[in-house]
Formats: C-alpha cells, sequence, structure tokens
C-alpha cells in the first residue's frame, strides 16, 4: 500500500472567486483565452475575464474557435497564434474541450514548430503557464494532466500529458454553470460520476484517491437525483461542481478504464457527448469489476445509492434529455470491441475485460 498522490493545482472557488481576480502579473503581461464560441460568452466568464485582465494592465487575445471534442489541428492553430501575440500564459474558459484545448494551445505555444501530431511523439519544451475556468460540472479537467484531443488519422481521441499541463489556478464560480440546459447538466455530471468510479477500480487506486472518490460519489448521484426532480439552483450546481473537481483529483492520480475508451467510438462515430457515451458503459464496469472485487462494488453502489448494476443503470438514463436507446449496429459492436479492447486504458484496471466480454456488453446495451 502506498499514498502517493501528487496535484500541485491552486484552487479558487466560491461566486465571484474568478470575477474579482485581478493578481495576473505573476503570470506575465500577455494572455490568450481560449473558449469555444458561445459558453463562455453566454454565462459571463468571458466579459469577467476581460474585465479583469483590463484592469490588471495585462494584453489579450481571443481564441474562440474551439469545438467540441477539439481537434488536435484546432490546437495547434491556436498555439501558433498565441506564439505570434506573444502570449505569456493561457486562460481556459469552458467545459472539457476548450480546458483541454487550452493545455494543448500552451503545449503548442511553446513548440511553434511542432506539426499536430509531433505533440504525441516528440519531446517537447514545458507548456506556457494554464489557468482554468470552469463553466460545466464533470470534466475534471481543472485538476488533471492530461489534454485529450481528436486525431483524424486515427478516427478516435487521444491523450498526451505532463506535469506542465496541471493548471497554475482553477476558479470554480457555480455561476457559470447556471445556464447549463437539464441534458448537459446530467450528462457532464455522469462524466464526473465516471471518473471517480473507474478511478476506483484501476491498479493506481490507494487511500488517497479512494477518500476522493468515496467523498465526491455520493454528492454526484445526489446532484444528479436533484436535476432529475427539477433542481437546477445554485446550491445543487455548487454541489456537482465540486464533486466533479474531486472525481476530477481521482483520476489525476490512477487514470481511467474501459468506460472512457469505449465511450470515445460513440463519441467520434455517432456524435453523443462525452459523458451521454460513458454512460452506456459504467453500470456493467462496475459488475465487471464485482467479479474479482465484490466488497469494492458493493461499496461503489452503495455510495451511488442502489443496489446493483441495474438500478445504477437505471439512474444513468433517467434524464429524458439524455436517452440510453439504441445507437450502433451489430457490425459496428464488433468493430468497436475490437478497437477499444487495443487501448493502453483497458489494461489500467484491476480487472481486465477481455474482447468477447466487452462486446456483449456493446451488443446488450447499444444496439
Amino acid at each position: 500500500m502506498n499514498i502517493d498522490f501528487y496535484n500541485p493545482v491552486k484552487i479558487l472557488s466560491g461566486k465571484n472567486c474568478f470575477r474579482d481576480f485581478r493578481d495576473y502579473a505573476k503570470f506575465g503581461k500577455k494572455a490568450v483565452i481560449v473558449c469555444g464560441k458561445n459558453s463562455a460568452r453566454l454565462c459571463g466568464a468571458l466579459s469577467d475575464a476581460e474585465n479583469g485582465l483590463r484592469e490588471a494592465g495585462i494584453g489579450y487575445t481571443v481564441f474562440d474557435r474551439v469545438e467540441p471534442n477539439p481537434f488536435v489541428s484546432t490546437c495547434r492553430e491556436g498555439g501558433r497564434e498565441a506564439r505570434r501575440f506573444g502570449a505569456d500564459f493561457v486562460i481556459g474558459i469552458g467545459g472539457g474541450s476548450p480546458l483541454d484545448a487550452a493545455k494543448a494551445v500552451a503545449a503548442f505555444a511553446a513548440n511553434p514548430d511542432f506539426e499536430p501530431e509531433d505533440i504525441y511523439t516528440k519531446a517537447r519544451v514545458p507548456a506556457l503557464p494554464f489557468l482554468a475556468v470552469n463553466t460545466t460540472a464533470g470534466t475534471g479537467s481543472e485538476v488533471t494532466p492530461y489534454s485529450i484531443m481528436t486525431v483524424p488519422s486515427i478516427e478516435n481521441k487521444k491523450s498526451f500529458a505532463g506535469d506542465d499541463l496541471y493548471a497554475k489556478l482553477a476558479f470554480l464560480d457555480p455561476s457559470y454553470t447556471l445556464s447549463l440546459p437539464v441534458g448537459q447538466t446530467y450528462s457532464t455530471a455522469v462524466d464526473a460520476l465516471c471518473h471517480a468510479v473507474e478511478g476506483y477500480f484501476m491498479k493506481k487506486a490507494n487511500p488517497v484517491s479512494d477518500a476522493l472518490a468515496e467523498k465526491c460519489i455520493p454528492m454526484i448521484c445526489g446532484g444528479m437525483r436533484g436535476v432529475l426532480a427539477g433542481d437546477l439552483g445554485y446550491e445543487n450546481r455548487e454541489r456537482l461542481l465540486y464533486a466533479s473537481t474531486l472525481a476530477g483529483m481521482v483520476i489525476s492520480r490512477t487514470g481511467t478504464g474501459f468506460v472512457h475508451s469505449t465511450g470515445y467510438m460513440l463519441t467520434y462515430y455517432h456524435g453523443l457527448s462525452h459523458g451521454h457515451a460513458n454512460a452506456y458503459f459504467l453500470a456493467d464496469f462496475v459488475e465487471f469489476m464485482s467479479r474479482e472485487n465484490p466488497e469494492r462494488a458493493k461499496k461503489i453502489f452503495g455510495l451511488c445509492g442502489v443496489k446493483g448494476s441495474e438500478e445504477l443503470w437505471e439512474l444513468l438514463g433517467a434524464c429524458p434529455a439524455m436517452p440510453l436507446s439504441s445507437v450502433i449496429t451489430p457490425e459496428e459492436a464488433s468493430a468497436y470491441a475490437a478497437r477499444t479492447i487495443t487501448v493502453k486504458n483497458v489494461g489500467n484496471a484491476v480487472s481486465v475485460i477481455t474482447e468477447p466480454e466487452l462486446l456483449d456488453i456493446l451488443r446488450r446495451r447499444c444496439i
């Protein structure tokens, strides 16, 4: 047993924690703000960033071309724009896509000669400092060293990692999540739940990551049930946002398993949001892990407030805006099982699933 743990992110939380921040000068004189087209504006975070930077005397530019599940080429483009502007640091505003993109932009800005896929293969100098501003409650990216991008040449997502990708500061203001619609709120909560639950069954799990998971899982499931009951108020948003960050700390230590790897197939080929895609596989993930880890699985079901995998499946699919309906063909199920089983995440778990076992889950849940 060990209690090894490393997470250097300074977290600032609460209403107006980002709007009132002005201490930017320690990171440099120029910043690039990385975000999507709409969400950062709609929730008010972008205007808060611009006002704060102006008042602090920091020059800035906005790169707002981040698409959902961002392409590695988009992030390289953002890195080059940041380099041309002379940015000293990067502010990412959004959910998982903009935050992961911001990390990549920071890395590409520090390595301007890289072609897009060089980020995965070449030695690099450290990324520019990165500040994270969450506008969803699910990603955990604000406290992880991972950046996940879409790579068309492999028809899948792919991550790169490094301690330099940890945020210097993470701002958690639940107010920015108030504008999220029900479906996105539920989907991102499911993603956070997957982080905590998958992490609990990874080989790198230890008492520290377990404690974080055991704390945040009831918070997330309670928040999800609140959403189902129509509670989209500040306190429930706060619960989900803070729990999501705790779940991100879990996977900063452990990584994820076959839920995420298989979910990428549904996202890439069928356009499902990340949390929605993962929801198809989480209940069976715990059921599979229960074969060799029955006590830990029983603990997880209890933390989720369910008796077993079928009740967990029902909770995951309970939001009408995020139905777990048929999405793939038998041929696609076979192809996705064959591809997923080769991904390194699958081997991270304490019990490693086989291709026939994964194919059975795909057939039962997704066809």
